[in-house]
């Protein structure tokens, strides 16, 4: 793969107390690769993850986006998830505003668009995650794999270079894991960058360039699916 590294990962390690949740870390991703971490739970997965985004701050290592290192101030921090998008295992959403409003805040807030603006942008997304006619809804009134999709469409919004998600199906009931795994593919598809904890095998499978296995915090074997799973 010749494409540019837009995340490198450097020898990161991140303890919790007496507990090693990433013991020395190296892998990178490309432009438009999607990886798939996988490994048990506790395995240091979503600790990656958070580590990334700045939730976490890791005890040792480095983390580079497009060749800079993540900045260690919070200030640093906030400009860098502005080019990350996340979605984690819970929606997050905002209970008392529209799905729009939600899909909206971000780029209104944030990004200082104008409400048309945004509200365009919202539209467009809201038509990628085929959720349109849920536009003026409240988010108590949609299923759980409606609200990860709003959740997808919100970070969206953002314009992000990279998609970390944290388990986005984990939460949802069996029938409404796919809706949010088809969204998914169709942004692997687009060329989005995407890193992905799950433990869905058949989406690793079918959408990962490379799959990562984690286990007590080390990354024990990476490699296409086909390696890794046949």
């Amino acid at each position: 793969m010749n494409e540019a590294v837009v995340l490198d990962y450097r020898d990161v390690r991140k303890h919790f107390g007496s507990f090693v949740a990433l013991n020395g870390v190296s892998t990178r991703v490309h432009k438009g690769e999607v990886v798939c971490l996988i490994g048990p739970s506790g395995s240091g997965k979503s600790t990656l993850l958070r580590c990334t985004n700045g939730l976490e701050k890791p005890d040792g290592g480095e983390i580079s986006l497009d060749g800079v290192a993540l900045p260690r101030s919070e200030t640093g921090m906030r400009d860098v998830r502005r080019r990350m998008g996340m979605v984690f295992q819970s929606f997050e959403l905002f209970p008392h505003r529209t799905v729009i409003a939600n899909v909206m805040m971000g780029p209104v807030t944030v990004l200082r668009l104008s409400r048309d603006e945004a509200r365009s942008r919202a539209e467009v997304l809201l038509e990628k995650v085929g959720l349109s006619e849920k536009a003026e809804s409240h988010p108590a009134s949609l299923s759980g794999g409606q609200q990860q999709r709003v959740a997808i469409a919100r970070a969206l919004a953002m314009q992000p270079e990279v998609m970390l998600f944290d388990e986005p199906t984990s939460a949802l009931d069996p029938e409404t894991v796919g809706e949010v795994l088809n969204v998914m593919k169709r942004l692997a598809d687009e060329g989005m960058t995407m890193v992905v904890v799950t433990h869905e095998m058949s989406f690793a499978r079918r959408v990962a360039n490379r799959v990562v296995v984690f286990e007590r915090g080390a990354i024990v074997e990476e490699g296409p699916p086909a390696q890794i799973f046949d």
